[in-house]
């Protein structure tokens, strides 16, 4: 009886959407719905428009998109901008252990250069994408393993060095060659 007051108020039509709902009859929500306001990967504001992946946006104040990147922002998750374009930089597959000899020296390149966000100084960096030149595809593969997907803190073991900058080690040591040296 308790119940029935409590739905008394309730109109006819919701109480046939809370049963149709119950019964498993009502709407349901579609497994491959995305809300307009879920971001897309490698979509980026521009003004009041909105550039798709693989484009960047050339002028805010005119809203105006331009065909290809600045960076692997401007790229879908499976892709990056290419590391080795000075100009017209295009947004390219990102490397896998099965690709070619070019993949794993984009892929060994853009593993430099997220070393640098994980605290290389510049110039390692710099010599980091000179040295992938050199390589095997192997090494280079390697390297890239150790790219983005590897948290900073867990690059030194990917790589198999004690470190990558005086961030990785302890008591005012300083990173000398991939090892901690100094310090108290």
């Amino acid at each position: 009886m308790l119940a029935s007051l409590r739905l008394a108020p309730l109109s006819s039509a919701l109480l046939l959407a809370l049963a149709l709902g119950a019964s498993g009859l009502g709407c349901k929500i579609r497994q491959d719905y995305v809300p307009a306001e879920m971001p897309i990967a490698g979509a980026t504001e521009c003004g009041d428009a909105t550039c798709s992946p693989g484009q960047h946006c050339a002028d805010p104040s005119l809203s105006a998109c331009k065909a290809g990147c600045l960076t692997d922002a401007n790229c879908s998750s499976s892709q990056m901008c290419d590391p080795d374009a000075t100009t017209s930089r295009q947004c390219i597959d990102r490397p896998t252990p099965d690709m070619g000899m070019s993949d794993s020296l984009a892929g060994c390149k853009a593993a430099c250069d997220y070393y640098l966000d994980c605290g290389l100084a510049a110039d390692e960096a710099a010599q980091c994408r000179t040295d992938c030149e050199g390589f095997t595809v192997d090494e280079q593969s390697d390297i890239a393993q150790c790219g983005d997907t590897v948290a900073c803190s867990d690059l030194p073991s990917c790589l198999g060095v004690q470190c990558v900058s005086t961030n990785d080690c302890p008591n005012d040591q300083s990173c000398v060659e991939n090892a901690c040296v100094g310090g108290v």
